[in-house]
């Protein structure tokens, strides 16, 4: 593997940063968003970018781009020839997406590759803290979609702690997305009672979890990460 390649899949945290610390702020900018994002314009927008999501992907800043290539801020910079109904548009469909994605999110503990193939596809690098602890952090690319911004905060944080993964679940009733699904149906009116504490348990059993640290198996032949 040469040497730009490596500095794409894994880094160093900054002195003093612990790896729980950068999943801890995805996990908050990317609730953030699919809590309220649907009914978000280009201000709001704006403000998650430069705040929360600006937090949770500053530990992979180094690996994102060469300075000279940093494109203008995606939306605080945004033209005025781009309408407030159109940002409003790109974030609704956006959220969409990520709901239906995150709908299926229990499927991501059956797959021992999951970490190599977000790592390969740009969108998380292996971190390691100054205690050394390992996890994921999401990368800020150039190129990258509003929706695969957001997923990305969701995979490098169960890539760092799966087992959270366990009881996360999107409410069939409220569309709300939540880490104790066993809580939550005693708190949304029209969530059932007793299905989501069955089903988790048949889940768990059926899939046990596949998720290692490190990148996962390496492919038949290829070096390994």
């Amino acid at each position: 593997m040469d040497t730009s390649s490596a500095m794409t899949r894994f880094c160093m945290l900054p002195p003093g940063t612990r790896v729980r610390d950068v999943a801890d702020a995805c996990r908050s900018a990317a609730l953030g968003f699919a809590w309220g994002a649907h009914v978000w314009g280009r201000r709001e927008l704006a403000r998650w970018l430069a705040g929360p999501y600006a937090t949770a992907v500053a530990a992979t800043r180094p690996l994102a781009m060469p300075v000279s290539l940093i494109p203008r801020p995606i939306v605080t910079r945004t033209p005025r020839s781009v309408s407030e109904a159109s940002v409003v548009e790109l974030v609704a469909e956006a959220h969409a997406r990520l709901m239906r994605t995150l709908r299926t999110a229990h499927d991501w503990r059956t797959n021992g590759e999951l970490a190599r193939e977000m790592v390969d596809a740009g969108l998380v690098a292996g971190v390691m803290d100054d205690g050394s602890a390992i996890g994921y952090a999401p990368i800020n690319g150039h190129r990258m979609r509003l929706v695969e911004r957001v997923a990305s905060l969701f995979i490098a944080d169960y890539l760092t702690r799966a087992g959270d993964y366990a009881t996360f679940e999107i409410c069939d009733e409220c569309a709300s997305a939540t880490f104790d699904a066993y809580g939550h149906v005693e708190q949304c009116p029209g969530a059932p009672r007793s299905a989501p504490r069955s089903v988790l348990r048949r889940r768990a059993a059926a899939h046990p979890l596949a998720t290692l640290a490190g990148l996962g198996p390496s492919p038949p032949g290829s070096a390994v990460a």
